[in-house]
This record gives C-alpha cells, sequence and structure tokens, in this order.
C-alpha cells in the first residue's frame, strides 16, 4: 500500500472512532437494544450486558445466543459485527462474546469471558477479562492486550436500581507498533420502571482523559410482542431509536444512532432464548 493511501485509511479510522476503543478512541456499547436507548443500560439485564455491564448477566435465567451488525454512518469500511452466548450456573451466569470492527486495511477485535453471581433479590456482581487486539494491513503491525472490567447493579427501591461500571482499571497499554493507552472509563446510572410497560435510564460516563458524557433512554412495553425505544447521548450528541420484537424464544431488536454532521448508524440485532 503506497504511503499516501495509508494515511488516508488512518484519516478514515480517527475521524469515525470505533466503539471499541482498542486504538484509544471512544468506546461505546454494542448491541441493539443498548444503542436504542441513548447506549444506556447499565442497570438492564440483557445478554449483551457484556458489552454494558457485565453484572446484567446475572439477571438473566435462561441460556442465550445473540449476534447483531451495524454499519456505522452507513459505511462498509466501519462495520461491527459481534456473536454472544450466556449460560445461567446457579446462582451465576458464564458469559463469552466477540466481535469485529473495520476492514482489510484496519481492523479492531475484542474477545470477552464474564461470571456474574447475584446475591439475593437486590444484588449483582460481575467481571470480566477482554483480549483486545488491532491490527494494519500491508504487514504495518498489530498489538493485543488483555484488559478487564467489573460491574455491579443494586436495587435501592420496587422499581429504582442503580448501575456502576469500570473499564479497564488497571490502565492497560496496546503493545506492538503502537503506545496507546486503552481507556479507562467509569460508568454510574440509574434505571427505573415506572410499570410493567415503561422502563427509563439516565447515565454518565467519563473517561480519564476526556470530559464527561451522558446518557438518556427510554423502552416502552405496550404489549407482549413489541418494544419501542428512544434516548439521546452527549460527547457528539446523537439521537437514538429503536424498536424490538419478541416471537416466542426469539428476539429482533433493531436500532438508529443519529449524529448531525456525520449521518446515521443502523444497528439489527437477534438473540434466541432456550428453554
Amino acid at each position: 500500500m503506497r504511503p499516501t493511501l495509508f494515511a488516508v485509511a488512518l484519516a478514515l479510522v480517527f475521524a469515525f472512532p470505533s466503539p471499541t476503543a482498542q486504538a484509544g478512541g471512544e468506546h461505546e456499547p454494542t448491541g441493539a437494544r443498548f444503542a436504542g436507548m441513548g447506549n444506556s443500560g447499565l442497570t438492564v439485564s440483557d445478554l449483551w450486558s457484556m458489552r454494558m455491564n457485565p453484572a446484567g448477566l446475572a439477571g438473566l435465567d435462561k441460556a442465550m445466543v445473540g449476534a447483531f451488525y451495524q454499519s456505522h454512518y452507513l459505511t462498509k469500511e466501519l462495520s461491527q459485527q459481534g456473536l454472544a452466548a450466556a449460560i445461567p450456573l446457579g446462582k451465576g451466569t458464564l458469559g463469552i462474546t466477540g466481535d469485529r470492527f473495520g476492514y482489510s486495511l484496519y481492523n479492531e477485535s475484542k474477545v470477552s469471558a464474564a461470571y456474574a453471581m447475584r446475591f439475593g433479590e437486590g444484588l449483582r456482581i460481575g467481571v470480566q477479562f477482554d483480549y483486545l487486539s488491532v491490527r494494519l494491513g500491508e504487514n504495518y503491525g498489530s498489538a493485543n492486550v488483555l484488559t478487564g472490567e467489573l460491574g455491579i447493579q443494586a436495587k435501592l427501591t420496587e422499581g429504582l436500581w442503580l448501575g456502576a461500571h469500570v473499564y479497564n482499571p488497571f490502565r492497560a497499554k496496546l503493545g506492538g507498533p503502537y503506545d496507546d493507552r486503552v481507556p479507562t472509563l467509569v460508568r454510574a446510572g440509574f434505571g427505573y420502571t415506572f410499570s410493567p410497560k415503561l422502563l427509563m435510564t439516565l447515565e454518565a460516563e467519563k473517561d480519564i482523559d476526556r470530559k464527561e458524557r451522558f446518557r438518556f433512554g427510554a423502552e416502552y412495553h405496550p404489549n407482549k410482542v413489541l418494544y419501542l425505544r428512544t434516548g439521546i447521548s452527549t460527547g457528539a450528541v446523537q439521537g437514538h431509536f429503536g424498536a424490538g420484537v419478541v416471537l416466542d424464544r426469539l428476539r429482533i431488536d433493531l436500532a438508529m444512532s443519529v449524529r448531525s454532521q456525520l449521518g446515521a448508524t443502523p444497528i439489527i440485532g437477534i438473540n434466541y432464548a432456550f428453554k
């Protein structure tokens, strides 16, 4: 690859930073349900809690598998896809997930293993280990690092939950030809269930090296089949919209995040719950 083309590839990556943050960019959650709720959900129990707050795995009562695909700003080179699986084991749940972002000239991948346990009906704690990899095409090098996460969910009142999450508390750095430090993030927020049909979330995130961000989300469940979602997130302000349908043990979620200067990011997720 000619140096000019290489520079263009790097400019593209850092102009549209990926959500996995292996190279020191943004670290946003993945999962169509969370995306539709303003990238919030620290208090939610979901298969994709492994990309939000691993403590949420402890609220699952069935084994589940899932997959997602999203295209950042409708750009093929900025697409991301992933798989996840979770198995309840007594009072705990074991989960594994992996995803990949990018294309042949630049890509990031993440493989994670998590375990969460519930303590009574009001406390869940989860730990997770992540193996991150960044690769540049045309033999320009690669880097790998192991880091971790810690999450908690606590029930404060009948409808109010507190969630907190720390990503990369050890301040791990990428090796190889890079000298970038993986972001260290602290997140906290609340989720309030007004009724079986309405959940609202409010959360804050602080990257040690960046300004704080805020996220708000709402999920409306008008009947047994349909979910409607919306939200807003700051940093670069984005509007979020989503919907989901539940067909027996199959759940299909669609979401769209819109950033005024860059456009839309659609995402689709499919989850299947075993008996």
